[in-house]
């Protein structure tokens, strides 16, 4: 391996030897100053004193012994070795001449202040000096002579083990201290892990601050990978350490999975944390406030910080909670901040049940059972809004398939259980909703007998308005019958090639849902799609269906789905995608392995309903279908009398109104003697008898209608002609204009008399053409330029 010299710093010191630390070396010095200090004295004093010969003999001696083992440390090619030895003995030499020139005083007669100069000398030079001390270090740096030069050069240098670097790591600690690590053994040669022994010097005990926290820092390591222990038979001068990061991690986990087998909540904390409230996550800074875990559902309660919106992508959370079928996640807003996260083990929806006469009819509140939401509970819808005595529109979007003639279907059964006027328009000529004919009060097939249908109802609510007495509201248990109106692919319609079959049945939505509601005349939209050019151009009827209720079932466009929510969206509202097939059992691993479900479940009439200021996931309640027919709502509908109009309303409604049906009824009749009605048991003599009520029903119905308008009746006029029919000309404008003014008046107080620059008016050049007709027919007169009056 190559390391460079910055990386050798206490592993240069010879084997047995530990190179000095900073502290060591202060310490030492002083020591060594201490002595020479104290030799100095003795040497300047000593030789005077009278003393015994051997305490004279012993400090020639030490000289003699110290010179012959310089000497013999000489011999040596190492230059570091001799000068460390030259160093080492320097002070023992230097004091024993000092001491010697003092004992020949007396020999040589020479002034007695010349030894103690030499001592004192001695003394000067030594302590600054502190050769001793020095030359401990004197090794190290040689080897770190690169690093004191500032040369960051890689030098290569021998392969290292295990052992070696740990050792060397411990030694580059000012932490550690004089302690060293021995007994080094790695429990694996792929794996970190390891134990060893820590020993401080003889004499002394390991420092109290060599924690796990410490040892945790020498080695880089999380502090609970480190553990500490006596070493068995010795005393506070030695102590085992565990360094364990890869089995502290293995405990971790091991610890954690065993929890989270005790307690499911922990795995779903921890899985928040890393996965979804985390940098990079599906939302980063969303808390999970609480949680409830069933047995086919969880139950979340999560929450932005405060002052900022909570927003979530819904496959994001699905892909970070682990769920491949993103159905079974819904996720209902509480707030700006604040959501309820279900998640369920199977869809709730895949399997909901038949209506019941309790769900179709209007409680106390005016509203009606549609279907099952996804927790299990009850959709509800209001039909009649008994708080401000108004009647509710609707608006129901989804593609084919998508299961609106379904929830059309049992609109119109709660309508006639709760004893409401239904009138139903299929312009797609019967096909949607066929069962329905007979079992309503009027089944219009087709466009023509649509906008007949619309002109009748139009007429009623002008006669209601005309004789409500200037209430306000509605009484639904008044003298007339609530009407609900349902149009099905009324985009048919509403962009019809026909430019005035378009404008005047937008023009009759839309003024039956703005002011239908007061005399009791809701209305019903189901549409494939929401853009302007599929309502006739109109964004009221648009804006005003979504006053009630809004369905959205599964679209083919994510633009219908925002138009739809545009301005009644909940707050905090997460509408999710409705598929067109759920398949159980098809994820990827099913997938991968070939294993997985083909035969997905459909979704009609899954969807959301928003209203009353919430939106719910939910499925209308499912009909079974048997030959073509739904004999459960068929049982429910034929087992309630039909509310049909008053007198003066069916005279107002027209011979469209009185002659409805007539062509149905007379067909079934006729065929009723023939083989079209199969025989195959009790079940079908049940459907047999019921159809012929219903017949019976529909020619009684017809003689009524007979009977109430013994002369003919007018169709119901159409209100675009009639507004035609009321407008004054021009010709009449200009002369109104003019009655009032004897003097005449300009033609510029002519043109805005009659309108012209007004929404509706009259274009300027057909005034002029219109005032120079007159004149020249002798009906004005000319007073000057430009003024004009009366003959």
């Amino acid at each position: 391996m190559t390391m460079t010299t910055t990386d050798v710093v206490k592993a240069a010191a010879a084997p047995g030897e530990r190179g000095l630390t900073r502290k060591t070396a202060r310490r030492l010095a002083w020591a060594e100053r201490t002595v020479y200090g104290a030799a100095g004295t003795w040497a300047a004093v000593g030789p005077a004193m009278d003393l015994p010969w051997w305490a004279h003999g012993a400090a020639l001696a030490t000289g003699a012994l110290t010179g012959v083992g310089l000497w013999k440390r000489s011999d040596t090619d190492d230059w570091t070795r001799r000068l460390t030895s030259s160093l080492r003995a320097l002070p023992v030499l230097g004091w024993t001449a000092a001491y010697t020139g003092g004992l020949l005083v007396p020999v040589f007669d020479y002034p007695n202040g010349w030894p103690m100069l030499g001592a004192a000398a001695w003394t000067a030079v030594m302590i600054p000096m502190t050769p001793w001390t020095r030359s401990k270090g004197l090794k190290r740096a040689v080897d770190n002579l690169l690093v004191l030069a500032g040369e960051p050069e890689v030098v290569d240098a021998e392969p290292v083990t295990f052992a070696d670097h740990m050792r060397a790591l411990w030694n580059q600690s000012q932490a550690t201290g004089d302690t060293t690590l021995e007994g080094i053994r790695q429990y694996d040669p792929g794996e970190p892990d390891f134990e060893a022994i820590v020993l401080a010097p003889a004499g002394h005990t390991v420092p109290r601050t060599l924690d796990e926290r410490a040892i945790a820092g020498v080695f880089d390591v999380p502090v609970e990978a480190v553990a500490t222990a006596p070493v068995p038979g010795y005393g506070p001068g030695r102590l085992a350490i565990q360094v364990a990061p890869r089995l502290a991690k293995a405990r971790r986990a091991r610890e954690a999975l065993e929890m989270e087998a005790e307690n499911p909540g922990a795995a779903l904390e921890r899985i928040w944390a890393e996965h979804v409230n985390c940098t990079g996550g599906a939302a980063p800074g969303v808390d999970l406030v609480a949680y409830i875990i069933g047995e086919d559902q969880i139950r979340l309660r999560i929450a932005a910080p405060r002052g900022k919106t909570l927003r979530v992508n819904h496959e994001a959370l699905c892909s970070a909670l682990g769920i491949d079928d993103i159905s079974r996640l819904v996720m209902e807003g509480a707030g700006p901040r604040e959501a309820v996260v279900y998640i369920y083990r199977a869809n709730p929806l895949l399997h909901v049940r038949a209506p019941t006469k309790e769900d179709l009819t209007m409680d106390g509140r005016g509203r009606i059972s549609i279907g099952v939401a996804h927790d299990g509970t009850v959709a509800r819808i209001q039909l009649f809004n008994f708080d401000t005595g108004r009647a509710q529109h609707g608006i129901t979007a989804g593609t084919t398939g998508a299961g609106k003639s379904g929830l059309m279907r049992l609109l119109c059964a709660a309508q006639r259980i709760s004893g409401i006027i239904s009138w139903v328009a299929d312009v797609q000529g019967g096909m949607s909703m066929p069962e329905m004919e007979g079992r309503v009060d009027w089944f219009a097939k087709g466009p023509e007998e649509t906008m007949r249908q619309l002109r009748a109802l139009h007429a009623v609510k002008e006669y209601r308005e005309a004789h409500s007495n200037g209430r306000g509201d509605f009484d639904f248990y008044g003298p007339w019958c609530m009407i609900q109106w349902t149009g099905d692919e009324i985009n048919r319609l509403l962009s019809s090639l026909d430019q005035d079959v378009r404008k005047e049945a937008a023009w009759m939505i839309g003024d039956l849902q703005k002011t239908g509601q007061k005399v009791g005349i809701g209305v019903d939209l189901a549409v494939q799609s929401l853009h302007l050019k599929e309502l006739g151009d109109n964004h009221e009827i648009r804006e005003k269906g979504k006053e009630g209720h809004v369905f959205l079932l599964r679209t083919a466009s994510s633009s219908t789905q925002g138009m739809g929510l545009d301005g009644i969206a909940p707050i905090g509202a997460h509408i999710s995608p409705i598929p067109e097939r759920i398949y159980e059992g098809a994820g990827a691993k099913e997938l991968f392995e070939g294993t997985a479900n083909t035969e997905g479940v459909p979704t009609p009439g899954m969807g959301w309903l928003i209203t009353e200021g919430k939106a719910i996931l939910f499925r209308t309640f499912v009909l079974e279908k048997v030959n073509g027919l739904y004999p459960q709502l068929q049982e429910l509908m034929d087992g309630h009398p039909m509310p049909t109009l008053t007198e003066g309303e069916a005279r107002a409604a027209g011979a469209a109104y009185a002659h409805r049906g007539t062509e149905a009824a007379k067909g079934p009749v006729k065929a009723a003697d023939g083989p079209s009605v199969p025989s195959q048991g009790r079940s079908d003599m049940n459907a047999l008898n019921a159809e012929l009520e219903r017949i019976t029903g529909l020619l009684e119905a017809d003689n009524k209608a007979k009977q109430q308008t013994e002369g003919d009746l007018p169709e119901a006029p159409s209100p675009m002609a009639a507004a035609k029919a009321k407008a004054p000309t021009i010709r009449e404008r200009i002369l109104t204009a003019l009655q009032g003014h004897p003097g005449g008046l300009a033609l510029k107080d002519i043109r805005t008399a009659v309108g012209c620059g007004t929404e509706g008016g009259p274009a300027t050049r057909s005034v002029n053409n219109e005032v120079s007709a007159l004149a020249n027919e002798n009906l004005l007169v000319a007073l000057g330029k430009g003024v004009y009056r009366l003959t």
